[in-house]
């Protein structure tokens, strides 16, 4: 189960070194812990409240041999810089990112509103916690006046961008179409592995209906 954050401007993927050990996610006023290992589906209500996501865990040292599986080869010096980074960023909502955690449905938009890391131990090993917020986009509504005195309110809401499969397609050709990048073929499969006939990302059929990622939008 990896967990990884992708920057829609760069296309470029953070991959956490190892699992979080911990994840808290407040869905309105309920919150939810998880151990990440045995994490699920989770059924969302409409109407709901911005998600809020608490994850803690640790960046391993490069020389801290116990961790022989990772996930990223990239000291927690430089992931905490790239994380401080994002949170730094100038905005009403700071960066929006893409929160992706592999073998679940979660493919969601979000800012990081806090970063807090340790000092380095012994090891090199930095333990962390990261606050994340769901990224919400506005809807814009237009008013016009009609000649009687009376205004109009129209709602205009983003419409999501569908793509249907041609024969000789593949989940990597279409990403780099629409997103920029054939390393987000991962991304693609995430948001719509419910609906496509096959249960094999390398299997899909002419015919079928992809929803491309809202965050692929420009």
């Amino acid at each position: 189960m990896q967990f990884s954050f992708v920057d829609p401007v760069t296309n470029k993927a953070l991959v956490l070194p190892i699992a979080p050990s911990r994840m808290e996610v407040v869905i309105g006023t309920k919150i939810l812990t998880f151990n990440p290992i045995a994490l699920g589906t989770i059924e969302l209500p409409r109407g709901r409240l911005p998600i809020k996501f608490t994850l803690e865990g640790l960046l391993p040292g490069l020389e801290q041999a116990a961790i022989p599986e990772r996930e990223n080869e990239m000291s927690p010096n430089e992931i905490s810089k790239t994380i401080q980074k994002w949170a730094e960023a100038k905005g009403a909502n700071g960066k929006k990112l893409r929160f992706i955690v592999t073998e679940t449905d979660w493919n969601i938009p979000v800012f990081l509103l806090d970063f807090r890391p340790s000092a380095p131990n012994g090891y090199g090993d930095v333990k962390y916690t990261l606050d994340l917020t769901e990224w919400r986009d506005f809807t814009v509504k237009e008013v016009n006046s009609a000649t009687s005195g009376k205004k109009e309110v129209r709602e205009i809401k983003p419409k999501p961008k569908t793509y249907t499969v041609k024969k000789g397609d593949t989940l990597s050709a279409i990403a780099r179409n629409y997103g920029g990048s054939a390393s987000k073929w991962l991304e693609l499969w995430t948001a719509n592995k419910g609906k496509l006939k096959s249960g094999n990302p390398d299997l899909i059929y002419p015919g079928e209906t992809l929803t491309i990622p809202s965050g692929w939008l420009k």
